[in-house]
């Protein structure tokens, strides 16, 4: 039985070569120092477990291959750090984005909306009644200790903030048009398998930790950075005026 350090070994690989898309089995072969009996070990075992898709010679994987790929070698050890270099920008989003989704939360992806002269961007909306987490996907590994991670979280806190001064005249785009209230919370997102940190009472959440964090997130809110909007009745849509035809001495008038 292959063990795990060669299992990860093996998917790191795989996730590494296949960034550009399909690679031809001997190529990664080739890449690894193993045994040919090893190799084929590995790779049935991957195609069983569905982590990645053979087409003849050629490994295949989808987005969603990818990401399971990923959230394995995680799970086996490999370094977060070198997993987030072989994960795309948008790969990483999308693996947030998943997790939020499983937990019975709508999502947004890359929410653009305009206020105070400028552009905003949200990396993740998820929004499940009353709650809406603003998600900052970020690829950090060493925590918040230094100056440059503490400054974006600065900078995602100011734009939740914003985002939550002018949630009246988004709600239509988001969605919550029957809401009576919002709970808007700021967080970032990272691969790191390291505990829930906090800065400035931003949480900083492993997306490996993010099911079991979502699970206590009621009992949670207290020691987090939260901001609260109460959202009026949404005026009706006014009526379209129907005029009605009438007969009079003969002749048709239009009446309201």
């Amino acid at each position: 039985m292959a063990s795990n350090a060669l299992k990860r070994l093996f998917l790191i690989r795989v996730l590494a070569m296949t960034s550009g898309g399909p690679v031809e089995l001997e190529m990664l072969r080739g890449s690894l120092k193993v045994t040919s009996n090893a190799f084929n070990i590995l790779l049935h075992r991957c195609v069983e477990e569905g982590l990645i898709s053979l087409t003849g010679s050629t490994i295949q994987l989808t987005l969603e291959q990818r990401l399971d790929l990923s959230l394995r070698a995680v799970e086996l050890g490999a370094d977060f750090e070198t997993i987030s270099r072989e994960l795309g920008w948008l790969e990483f989003e999308e693996l947030s984005a998943k997790v939020f989704e499983a937990n019975g939360f709508r999502v947004k992806r890359r929410f653009r909306f305009s206020a105070q002269g400028r552009r905003w961007e949200l990396d993740i909306l998820a929004v499940r009644s009353p709650y809406m987490i603003c998600g900052e996907c970020k690829h950090w590994g060493r925590g918040m200790g230094n100056s440059t991670a503490r400054g974006i979280i600065e900078t995602h806190l100011e734009k939740t903030s914003v985002f939550s001064k002018h949630l009246g005249e988004l709600r239509g785009r988001i969605g919550v048009e029957s809401w009576s209230k919002a709970i808007i919370v700021p967080m970032t997102l990272t691969l790191s398998a390291t505990p829930m940190e906090i800065y400035r009472r931003v949480p900083s959440v492993s997306v490996l930790a993010l099911p079991s964090f979502l699970s206590e997130f009621d009992g949670q809110l207290e020691r987090l950075a939260n901001f609260r909007v109460e959202l009026p009745p949404m005026p009706p849509e006014p009526k379209q005026t129907i005029l009605k035809k009438r007969r009079v001495n003969g002749f048709t008038r239009a009446r309201r």
